[in-house]
């Protein structure tokens, strides 16, 4: 009898969980009739020959292996002289070599013509497919689009217009509504600038790189510099909250605190400042220094220095014509989106937040989401660097009855040129997107895509400042709901701390093995 007691009482709590998490659980309350478009990226689908279909960029394992084959020698001769002109020379091969399917001329072209996007047109059945009729187009159930991200903003505007057309002609929608991803937003506030607002209904500006990234600027400037810390921090962020990520995270902390990160980042920036000059020069700069889309991720107080003066030399008045529109585009963007919401098209901006910059460049230091700074992507706020918060004594900066600080004292939304309209979420880097879990920001997608009237920050399901939790969800961001998802990178202070921490980490250490046995 107590079996069967104790048997009731754990199926009736697993129901009762069950009811609690379809309560609390969003879930679009109206037909949304506007089909829905995932615009990707840099880098959001292959570069493939137009003739075979042979995958040109990423380069195949056995050209990487050949390539490195190749490198490893001279590489390893020139630590061991510590002579790095000795480099020079199998390094810019290699490079030149792995990205061959990227390379364009001096003015912005393909130079293998016949190398295209791998993105294919989907069937007019497959787009009729993504309509559900209870609730019509959802976000989980995305209309991918990408493009040949080597090309300048203007040429993939005009692709970008000819795809809704045929998106609108193949399911009979009068609109469309449109989640832009990184450069994606840069394509699409060309759009906009050109062909204006008729055919979208609502866009959102996802992780934006409209107003460029400090990865792409420093490192057009050949601004690099290394931080132990940063890089520990970092590292742990892209390992995550697993059991086997926690356990190398917490070997990295007693390397950490014995010193160990200083002694290898010292070394290894000496490393990358005395190769990546030449090489970026020699090699990359006639890559990426010669890809228009790459430009349209150059922070405006960038463009001129290089322009004018660090890419002078590899491009043509042709080229700067190109890129020249973009830049004219991006120092625009807020004037432009002003423009469409008056026109009546919603636009919703949400940026990332909570990890620091790629840690190889001077800009390290800022707070982002590995990849585009989140001063940029939201047009504008103040952010604490990603391991500071405000002073005690911070107020926002434009004043105002609204609160505009996020409650980690981490973001100050209110000098983002449309506070109303910009969200931000923590702890979720820049490519953790892709997901069916209607709570996870898909989930949040819908939710805007579903409003009565324009979205706006002021709403209890989901406000301005959001953290996505280990398990994907998206929530609302408070003193509950926060975590640390960066763990412990700061190297202690003084002998017996360090050593506390070190013992602390090696019990630590000894526990997770003990559980990824078991498990």
């Amino acid at each position: 009898m107590m079996k069967r007691l104790c048997c009731l009482l754990v199926s009736l709590l697993m129901l009762l969980s069950v009811f609690s998490v379809t309560a609390f659980a969003w879930r679009p309350t109206q037909k949304n009739e506007h089909p829905v478009i995932f615009m990707g990226g840099f880098i959001s689908t292959n570069t493939v020959d137009g003739a075979t279909g042979e995958t040109v960029f990423p380069p195949s394992r056995d050209t990487i292996l050949q390539g490195v084959r190749e490198a490893v020698g001279p590489l390893a001769q020139s630590v061991l002289q510590g002579d790095y002109s000795l480099m020079d020379y199998p390094l810019n091969k290699l490079v030149l070599n792995l990205l061959d399917g990227l390379r364009c001329d001096e003015n912005g072209d393909p130079i293998r013509e016949k190398t295209v996007s791998a993105f294919v047109y989907p069937t007019k059945e497959e787009l009729q497919a993504k309509y559900h009729d209870d609730v019509g187009y959802t976000a989980t159930d995305f209309i991918f689009y990408s493009y040949d991200w080597r090309r300048d903003m203007k040429t993939l505007a005009g692709g970008l217009h000819d795809f809704l057309q045929y998106v609108l002609a193949a399911t009979g929608a009068e609109t469309v509504d449109i989640i832009a991803h990184s450069m994606g937003t840069c394509v699409l506030s060309t759009y906009f600038s050109i062909y204006g607002p008729e055919y979208i209904d609502r866009a959102v500006c996802y992780c934006g790189a409209f107003q460029g990234s400090s990865f792409c600027g420093d490192g057009f400037r050949n601004a690099i510099k290394m931080d132990a810390e940063s890089t520990v921090a970092y590292l742990n962020g892209v390992l995550g909250m697993d059991l086997r990520g926690e356990v190398i995270k917490t070997i990295v902390d007693i390397l950490h605190q014995h010193g160990a990160t200083d002694a290898v980042v010292a070394p290894v920036e000496t490393l990358v400042n005395g190769v990546f000059a030449k090489t970026y020069r020699q090699a990359l700069l006639y890559i990426f220094g010669r890809m228009p889309g790459f430009w349209a991720m150059l922070p405006d107080e960038d463009y001129d220095y290089v322009r004018n003066e660090y890419a002078k030399d590899v491009v043509t008045d042709a080229f700067r014509e190109k890129v020249d529109f973009y830049h004219d585009v991006q120092t625009r963007v807020p004037e432009i989106l002003a423009g469409v919401m008056k026109q009546g098209t919603d636009v919703s901006i949400i940026a990332k937040y909570g990890f620091p910059n790629v840690p190889i460049i001077e800009s390290h230091y800022e707070n982002s989401d590995f990849v585009v700074d989140v001063k940029y992507a939201s047009l504008g706020a103040t952010a604490a660097d990603y391991d500071k918060t405000f002073p005690s004594d911070y107020v926002q900066a434009v004043p105002g009855e609204i609160n505009y600080i996020s409650p980690d004292r981490v973001i100050d939304a209110s000098t983002c040129a449309f506070p109303e309209k910009t969200w931000f979420i923590k702890n979720t880097t820049h490519l953790n997107n892709y997901t069916e879990d209607p709570d996870s920001v898909f989930g949040f997608f819908d939710w805007l895509f579903a409003a009565d009237g324009a979205s706006s920050v002021q709403n209890e399901t989901y406000p301005q400042f959001l953290v996505e939790q280990p398990d994907r969800s998206v929530v609302p961001l408070s003193a509950d709901t926060d975590y640390n998802i960066l763990g412990d990178y700061r190297r202690e202070n003084g002998f017996f701390v360090r050593l506390k921490k070190i013992l602390t980490d090696y019990r630590q250490l000894f526990v997770l093995l003990f559980a990824l046995i078991r498990k």
